[in-house]
């Protein structure tokens, strides 16, 4: 080999060196820049994941929530529906009683209703043909007369005094003391 060849192939062992030391160098760094990465993106998604697991925590809370709040919107209206249909009992049991004892109910309310003035009272088709035998004797106390003309009502009555009308029809009765019913009935079947 000249000395030519050999100053060629020390260059190139030299290069070949220095070749092999970058290389080594830039995996080195490509295998840090892995391991950061790796790191960083591991990292990474495990945020993601938390914030993802909060979200739907959060979320099936708020589901939770809303159901609850149906569940209960639901519970109330059932609640309200009986009561209806209790005071709707009330009012039909009344309307059924005998003839004696519905009248002395009606008195009872015309007693708490009734002004000092003359006055007539109306009541419905059903309660005139009824047997109004002792009903009709205690009208005069409350200065009352019985009219012969119908009243559009379902049990109870309507009292005119001149132009003042006082409702007594069961279900007006009702609606007026509804929020005492309706307190009532609600202890009785929900306690």
């Amino acid at each position: 080999m000249t000395s030519s060849e050999k100053i060629l192939a020390g260059i190139i062992d030299e290069a070949k060196e220095k070749a092999d030391e970058i290389i080594a160098e830039a995996e080195k760094k490509a295998e840090e820049i892995i391991r950061n990465e790796t790191a960083s993106a591991d990292t990474k998604a495990k945020e993601i994941i938390k914030e993802a697991e909060k979200k739907a925590a959060l979320i099936k809370s708020a589901g939770e929530s809303s159901a609850q709040l149906l569940k209960r919107d639901e519970v109330l209206s059932c609640r309200r529906e009986l009561i209806d249909k209790a005071l709707d009992s009330v009012i039909k049991s009344i309307i059924a009683y005998d003839d004696a004892k519905y009248f002395e109910f009606c008195l009872k309310l015309i007693e708490k209703s009734a002004l000092k003035a003359k006055g007539e009272i109306f009541m419905s088709s059903g309660d005139l043909s009824r047997d109004m035998t002792g009903f009709k004797e205690k009208l005069p106390g409350f200065n009352l007369t019985l009219s012969d003309t119908p009243a559009d009502i379902n049990g109870g009555f309507i009292l005119k005094y001149n132009d003042i009308l006082i409702n007594g029809e069961l279900s007006a009765v009702m609606r007026e003391k509804r929020e005492q019913l309706v307190d009532t009935v609600n202890g009785l079947l929900f306690c």
